[in-house]
């Protein structure tokens, strides 16, 4: 016990001195004592029979021993977890033997297999000093899709609507994170006066500061206009129906740039539907039939002749977690209904389509969609596994006339990372010296 003190007073001389409370300490075979500590507050950190109570939350020793954040279990510059022992039916259960000092951030701890470190009490504690704890705060539920952060839209507001201004967003970071808070918030996100000969790549990179793009069939920007006897029918004229896009990826892409570069065509407006807003309206009214869309897969698939390209993969069109919205995938000219009925007996393929129907009517419900013909250096986010996009029909009447659109797509996590780091080359290191 000596011997552990001192250490501790070593390892913790920048500590400041306004707190006090008191310490408990308990060792194998020992009753827990309780000695004074001068420091401040009154100390809430206990030996319980899992582990410890800390600040009323209670945590496993398995856990504490995970939580090391001393430099021999926490990389300084990676900031991930090292030097960890083993954990399994084999070996003994490492166990907190004794709990020592308390600072604002940190409580110091000693476990079973003699390791001395300390563990966060405090956001701060565990991610560094600066303006993550804020933003972890304000903004980690909504970059994890808690519905309770998101806003649905049946119908599209000024707000859903609102076109931020490309040169705005981009000059400050804050700006920036405004902007990708409010593409989270609704699924959708416009901004206008984007400079003319500015191309997607220079958006993503050097103005928004993100990414990397997502890699697909496709070329990571890629670039949509008139092509006769299109293998994809984006390239055609045709009005396109909402839909998500790669429903026949196993894991589609979730962040989903349009830059639009000409549209001086006749007809070809957008517009967009909240599927998560259509699941809410439809598990009110038809909780049966949501459940069939949660658990009925459908069948996916894109082959187009010559092109050695063989996409068959299967999602159930509504995928939750944790009880929360989240992601839809659908995409009707993409479905292998063929092979959805080899797949599917007879009775569970009606159900499915009478889930599917109800479904689809509330998405194509004209009312709750917002629409819009974009123009010419214009630029639209979407969440890929909430929003939909679609595109009436365009003509060609005269020379000249083009519409050309961009798209490119992102990791959500690519989008977390922007809206909730720090700037690049900012080191925040742990304060755990000042404990």
């Amino acid at each position: 016990m000596i011997l552990f003190n001192q250490h501790l007073r070593l390892r913790t001389q920048f500590l400041t001195r306004s707190f006090t409370g008191q310490i408990q300490t308990k060792k194998e075979g020992c009753q827990i004592q309780v000695r004074d500590y001068s420091m401040g507050t009154t100390n809430t950190a206990h030996i319980t029979e899992t582990g410890i109570n800390l600040d009323g939350r209670d945590l496993l020793h398995v856990e504490t021993r995970n939580m090391c954040r001393c430099e021999e279990c926490f990389g300084k510059f990676a900031h991930q977890i090292k030097n960890l022992p083993p954990i399994g039916n084999t070996l003994p259960g490492i166990k907190v033997q004794e709990i020592g000092k308390l600072s604002e951030h940190y409580v110091s701890l000693k476990w079973t297999d003699g390791h001395e470190g300390l563990i966060s009490r405090t956001i701060r504690g565990d991610f560094g000093p600066g303006k993550i704890e804020s933003r972890v705060r304000k903004w980690l539920d909504l970059t994890r899709r808690k519905n309770s952060e998101q806003e649905f839209w049946r119908a599209p507001n000024e707000e859903v609507k609102k076109i931020w201004d490309y040169s705005w967003v981009v000059s400050s970071g804050e700006n920036t994170r405004e902007f990708l808070v409010h593409y989270i918030k609704y699924g959708i996100a416009l901004m206008n006066g984007v400079p003319a000969g500015l191309k997607m790549e220079d958006i993503i990179y050097e103005g928004l500061k993100m990414g990397p793009l997502w890699a697909s069939l496709y070329e990571l920007v890629e670039y949509f206009t008139f092509k006769p006897d299109p293998t994809n029918l984006s390239y055609g004229t045709d009005a396109l129906p909402l839909h998500l896009d790669l429903p026949y990826y196993y894991a589609p892409p979730h962040v989903q740039f349009f830059h639009c570069l000409e549209n001086t065509v006749e007809g070809g407006e957008s517009y967009w539907a909240d599927s998560f807003a259509a699941i809410t309206t439809m598990t009110q009214d038809r909780p049966d039939l949501v459940e069939i869309l949660k658990t009925v897969p459908m069948t996916y698939r894109y082959t187009p002749p010559g092109s050695g390209v063989f996409q068959l993969t299967h999602h159930p069109l509504i995928r939750t977690v944790e009880g929360d919205l989240w992601r839809t995938v659908d995409s009707r000219w993409s479905m292998d209904t063929a092979q959805f009925t080899r797949e599917r007996d007879l009775e569970t393929r009606k159900k499915w389509w009478e889930a599917y129907s109800y479904y689809r009517d509330l998405v194509e419900d004209q009312s709750s969609w917002f629409v819009k013909k974009l123009e010419g250096g214009e630029v639209v986010l979407t969440d890929n596994w909430r929003v939909y996009h679609a595109r009436k029909e365009f003509k060609i009447t005269a020379d000249g006339q083009e519409r050309i659109l961009c798209t490119a797509c992102m990791d959500w996590n690519s989008m977390a990372n922007r809206v909730l780091s720090p700037e690049k080359g900012d080191f925040i290191f742990l304060e755990i010296d000042q404990h």
